[in-house]
Parts: structure tokens; C-alpha cells; sequence
């Protein structure tokens, strides 16, 4: 049984969240009504910290408590269908996710589309861990994203594999959209049944962050990528979301190439139900997993 919390915030999505997506398509619009409800309904840590940086050449901001951060630095890629998505609607999620792996959590505020399609958000990722991993102050190295962010984390770390850079210790995925191709049964399977993703917002915002470019290539579906050598992967996904294929067939890719993967699967929540940190307790637990997995990956790189 989930808590009644969670249970008015799922149906908050059903009936407010899902129609704005489904119907707005002005997506000037989307990114105001996004920032609206983060002020609304987002619990702002206490002690909650903000200091701006440059990530060679794009802004970010470490989101940060009280909390020590023994265990280096976390980037953190946010979701929105790579077309909305701000610093207002995250932070929250980023500080207390840093907090509980121990790390410093930079949000990276890469560009969106449609004004920049593939690969900008891509190669603004790769430009923050080429700038954290060149920071003697960063410390070890994890890295997390959610859905549409979960895309480009994986994504970044097939490039970081490829090209030499280096490593994170820990990756951790929350309900990533891993196939831009848009084939995996779930799709169409829950889409009745998932809570917050209208198919058709989901549908546009790829078509818009692809502008053209061919769906089948790994920096744009990492599921199709190569990941031999990669460190410990978490996943984390909802049966009813239509997403859920998406994270199930990564983890099995992920296997199939030699990777550590854990993969959690939830029934009754939804997508990015993280989001909710500070409001449920189903949101607190799966933080403090992805905050332990990440800690515990450090200590293990480091051993």
C-alpha cells in the first residue's frame, strides 16, 4: 500500500499533469507551467544551497546542504523529454540525492531543444564531465539522470567509454527513455496505465530533439551502444509506466556486455516518482537507495 501522500500526488499527475502535456504544445508554455508546479509542489531542502559555475562554457549550479560530501561529486542530467526542465524544478532532487550518497550534486543546465537539437544536450554533458574530471577539487566521480537526463547519462557514458575519459565509479538511471526509436511494447502497452507521460508529448519531444537525425545510432538510443568496461549501473522503473520496457531491455543490453546492473522495479507509483523527495516516503526510500548505491560505488573504486 502506498502512502496517502503519494496517492494524491499520483493523482495530481492523472488529472493535471498528463492533460497539460498531452495538450499544450507550445513549448514556451510547458517550461512556465513546469517551473509553476516545482514551486508548488516541490520541498525545498533545508539549508538548501546554490552556487553557479562554468562547465566549459555551460552553466551549472552545485545544489548543496549541510551535508559532508566525502565521496566526490555527482552530475546530474535532468529529464523532460530534452525539451523542458530548469534548476527550479531539480534542485531539490539533486540536493538531497547528493546528501545521501555524500557527494556534491552539480546540476548541469544543458541547452534544449527544439532551439538546439541532437546532439547539443549530448555534447554540453560531455563538456561538464571533461570539466569536472579536469577539477582536482571534484573528487571522485558519479553520475545520475532521469528519463530524457537518464538518456544522455547513458549516452555520456558509452562517449566517456569510447573516447578514454574518465570513468564514473557509480551511473544511476531513474526511468530512463533509453530507445529513441520508439518500438518497446510498454509504449503502447501502458499507456493507459501510466499516471504522467502522455505518449503523444513523449512522441514530440524526441521528434523535436532529433530534428531529422537518425534514431538508430547509440549517441541517440544508448540501448544500441557499446558499454564493455562500464562501471556499476543502477535502474530504476515503474511496471506501469510506459517507459518501463525502456529501463528493462537496457538492463538486459547492460548484462549481455559484462556490466554490474542492478535494476529496481516499483508497482503503483510512476515515472520519476523521485520527484516527490521531501513529500513521500516512497520517493525518500528510492533517493536513499540511489544516494547508497552511488556512496558504495565510490568505496569500491577507491578500494
Amino acid at each position: 500500500m502506498t502512502s496517502f501522500t503519494h496517492r494524491l500526488m499520483r493523482l495530481h499527475a492523472w488529472t493535471v499533469q498528463k492533460p497539460i502535456l498531452a495538450l499544450v504544445r507550445h513549448t514556451g508554455v510547458l517550461r512556465v507551467l513546469f517551473t509553476v508546479n516545482a514551486v508548488i509542489g516541490n520541498k525545498t531542502p533545508k539549508g538548501l544551497r546554490l552556487t553557479a559555475i562554468e562547465l566549459n562554457g555551460r552553466p551549472g549550479t552545485i545544489c548543496g546542504t549541510d551535508a559532508p560530501t566525502p565521496n566526490g561529486t555527482t552530475l546530474y542530467l535532468h529529464g523532460g523529454a530534452f525539451v523542458i526542465g530548469n534548476l527550479r524544478g531539480y534542485r531539490h532532487l539533486v540536493a538531497r540525492l547528493a546528501q545521501a550518497a555524500g557527494t556534491r550534486g552539480v546540476f548541469l543546465d544543458y541547452r534544449l531543444a527544439p532551439e538546439h537539437p541532437f546532439p547539443a544536450a549530448l555534447d554540453d554533458a560531455e563538456a561538464a564531465w571533461r570539466a569536472l574530471s579536469d577539477d582536482p577539487d571534484a573528487g571522485p566521480l558519479t553520475l545520475a539522470g532521469d528519463s530524457a537526463g537518464g538518456n544522455l547519462a547513458l549516452a555520456l557514458l558509452q562517449r566517456i567509454i569510447a573516447k578514454g575519459l574518465v570513468l564514473p565509479h557509480g551511473v544511476a538511471v531513474l526511468c530512463p527513455v533509453t530507445d529513441l526509436r520508439l518500438e518497446n511494447p510498454s509504449l503502447a502497452k501502458n499507456r493507459k496505465t501510466d499516471p504522467l507521460v502522455s505518449t503523444r508529448w513523449g512522441a514530440r519531444g524526441v521528434a523535436a530533439y532529433l530534428a531529422g537525425a537518425d534514431p538508430a545510432q547509440p549517441d541517440a538510443s544508448p540501448i544500441l551502444g557499446d558499454f564493455t568496461g562500464a562501471p556499476p549501473v543502477l535502474i530504476h522503473t515503474d511496471c506501469g509506466e510506459v517507459l518501463h520496457d525502456d529501463a528493462c531491455l537496457m538492463a538486459d543490453r547492460l548484462r549481455a556486455q559484462g556490466v554490474d546492473v542492478t535494476l529496481t522495479k516499483e508497482a503503483g507509483l510512476y515515472h520519476v516518482w523521485h520527484l516527490n523527495v521531501g513529500r513521500t516516503v516512497e520517493a525518500g526510500r528510492s533517493v536513499a537507495q540511489i544516494g547508497a548505491f552511488l556512496s558504495d560505488a565510490v568505496t569500491r573504486g577507491r578500494s
